[in-house]
């Protein structure tokens, strides 16, 4: 009975057997396809600069801007154009040849009476040199 294991000694409870983990061939499969999809490293790359570019920005006017050759990336607050530009080159091993710095305030959203707003962002727009691509929006 559950109520009462807590009164009995260690000795007399009854033994657990921990479970054995059990791997498919799809989770192994999905780890591997994970680890095929980080960008190709150029060369040493840093913990600052992994903490840099916290995600490429997805949406229809990234996608088109890729196309173009400028990338979308969202940034923490605190990052700098200077940083970016040396986080993508070192990070993807293109050339940059400018970038552009957006922070938008979060929009607000009402619940009942109340007023919130959601969380400010920073995107960083980063044109790379002529003939250089990443491959950032493919399958999306």
């Amino acid at each position: 009975m559950p109520l009462l294991d807590r009164f009995l000694k260690k000795s007399d409870a009854p033994a657990k057997k921990p479970a054995a983990k059990k791997t498919t061939a799809k989770k192994v499969a999905a780890k591997k396809a994970v680890v095929a999809d980080k960008p190709a490293v150029a060369g040493k790359v840093d913990a600052n600069t992994l903490r840099l570019l916290t995600k490429p920005h997805v949406s229809e006017k990234a996608a088109r801007l890729a196309d173009a050759g400028t990338y979308v990336f969202d940034v923490p607050m605190n990052a700098e154009k200077v940083s970016v530009r040396k986080a993508v080159e070192s990070l993807y091993g293109v050339n940059v040849e400018a970038v552009r710095i957006i922070r938008t305030g979060g929009k607000p959203v009402r619940r009942g009476k109340r007023v919130t707003f959601r969380q400010d962002v920073k995107k960083a727009l980063v044109t790379l040199k002529k003939g250089q691509t990443l491959s950032l929006y493919e399958g999306v």
